[in-house]
């Protein structure tokens, strides 16, 4: 999978919720790929659930949480839904306060990843 363009989101305000999309592509074969979101191992007061969703709507089309599994083909352009819920003061310091999105495969191999600097208002 090709990761995307790296991205800059932020909250409204220290508790809102700010929203970015990941699209990817797969150029190899076919597999079971989990999406999961973190901050790299940055203690930030923030929460970043995410859900797959219908590239032509935006709408997610599977349940919001944690990670997301699913099958993604050779040739499949799935995207993601990420969701930064801020519940305090995030700085803004794009070198250390991040989202990481990563794509593993079952046996825990990261197929992609890219990830967007985060801070809230």
């Amino acid at each position: 999978m090709t990761p995307p363009v790296e991205h800059e989101t932020s909250t409204l305000v220290n508790t809102g919720t700010g929203v970015f999309s990941a699209a990817t592509v797969n150029l190899g074969a076919g597999a079971s790929i989990t999406a999961s979101a973190d901050t790299g191992g940055a203690s930030l007061p923030i929460s970043i659930p995410l859900c797959q969703t219908n590239p032509a709507t935006g709408q997610c089309i599977s349940a919001i949480g944690p990670s997301v599994t699913t099958q993604i083909n050779a040739g499949a352009t799935p995207t993601f839904g990420i969701f930064v819920a801020g519940s305090g003061t995030v700085p803004f310091d794009a070198a250390a306060n991040h989202v990481f999105v990563r794509f593993k495969d079952a046996g825990n191999t990261t197929r992609g990843a890219t990830s967007v600097a985060v801070r809230t208002q």
